[in-house]
């Protein structure tokens, strides 16, 4: 795989050393450990994700060779990417630091990239952690979105960023890159690891990771929105209400958190704040799981068209996913259409085979009688 050149015009763009006087860029590990205390992060909880072994040095430097910075981490990352020379299994939902993974040889495209940008200071190359801006950016989990967002190693050379991907799915291309210091590469790993302990029902674990996330990215919103999602599953609503109105106030149209807002209220009831919460949503800009929330709003309130349309815009936008599908059917049972309903509940199974709503509502289908047409 090659890496990309993208020109990027800096004052466009809100990078994480941006704001400060004080960079913290390419932090020195004693350097890293006093800004964590700084700011109340506990250190025997959180390790640094870019911290690099004796061992990932010597691997880094057989693989990189000689050359230019781009020619070195152009060899390094085809190298990584090679099984023969370094066998490692990708798994889009765990994430390790850059010594965990080389260990485990394993992890999803945050740990490959903590990976990869660690052997790179290993032989003193200015490569960094960019956030990158996709069309999807969250996972649906249950009625809530979790936002696990992906990121790249970049070099700069002037106004051209060299930039190194490590998702070995299929995807789209950047629609923006944000370069970060190391604060925020700190904050994205504890964002990481709060969305993992959320997959494995342990919010109280992933409340505290996303708590140390936004003392080092405080202005980064998407935690903010973990943090409503983990206290909502801990039961504290006005906790998850003050979190989202913390998190709008830093990104006022953000659809992933509008989105669960929208969920919250729903849930309580406020079927009106909900759909005004939901019409905030901007649906050129909306992920695929807003679409579907502010849809559901919409199924809800008896204006099926509106919601199919809203579901069908999804689909388009997220032709993998098994939750448009599952809307589509949800519509057609609204309309009395129990094949049609079938049939996209088949194709969601086919998309993810291990759904449990899919599979119960498609039994619950088949164990109803089909209505005689001749009668």
């Amino acid at each position: 795989m090659k890496p990309y050149a993208i020109v990027l015009i800096l004052t466009g763009l809100t990078a994480g050393c941006a704001s400060t006087k004080v960079s913290y860029m390419f932090l020195s590990p004693e350097r890293w450990s006093q800004e964590m205390a700084r700011r109340g992060v506990g250190l025997r909880e959180v390790p640094n994700p870019l911290a690099v072994s004796p061992e990932i040095g010597e691997t880094a430097g057989a693989f990189a060779g000689l050359g230019s910075a781009q020619e070195r981490l152009q060899r390094l990352q085809l190298a990584l990417f090679d099984a023969s020379s370094f066998p490692f299994h990708y798994e889009h939902r765990e994430t390790f630091t850059a010594i965990e993974a080389f260990a485990r040889r394993e992890g999803n495209c945050l740990s490959f990239t903590n990976l990869f940008v660690a052997m790179g200071r290993s032989l003193g190359l200015p490569v960094t952690t960019a956030l990158v801006r996709r069309v999807q950016a969250t996972e649906k989990e249950g009625d809530l979105m979790i936002v696990n967002n992906h990121v790249v190693a970049a070099l700069q050379d002037g106004t051209v960023w060299q930039y190194y991907d490590f998702d070995q799915r299929s995807h789209e291309r950047p629609t923006q890159i944000q370069p970060l210091d190391d604060l925020w590469i700190t904050a994205l790993y504890l964002n990481n690891r709060g969305a993992d302990e959320l997959r494995v029902g342990h919010p109280d674990i992933a409340l505290r990771f996303f708590d140390y996330a936004t003392k080092l990215a405080p202005t980064f919103a998407p935690t903010w929105g973990n943090v409503g999602v983990a206290r909502r599953r801990l039961g504290d609503t006005q906790g998850a209400l003050d979190a989202y109105s913390h998190a709008l106030t830093v990104s006022a149209a953000d659809p992933t958190i509008l989105g669960n807002l929208a969920s919250l209220y729903k849930s309580l009831g406020k079927e009106q704040e909900a759909r005004e919460v939901t019409l905030a949503i901007k649906v050129g800009n909306a992920t695929p799981n807003a679409l579907i929330v502010r849809g559901d709003l919409d199924l809800a309130m008896g204006r099926t068209s509106s919601a199919i349309r809203l579901y069908k815009r999804a689909r388009h936008l997220g032709p993998r996913l098994a939750d448009p599908w599952m809307a589509l059917a949800r519509a057609e049972l609204a309309r009395s259409r129990p094949d049609r309903a079938r049939k996209d509940l088949g194709r969601a199974l086919e998309l993810e085979p291990g759904n449990k709503d899919a599979a119960d509502l498609l039994r619950q289908l088949e164990a109803t009688p089909v209505p005689d047409s001749r009668r």
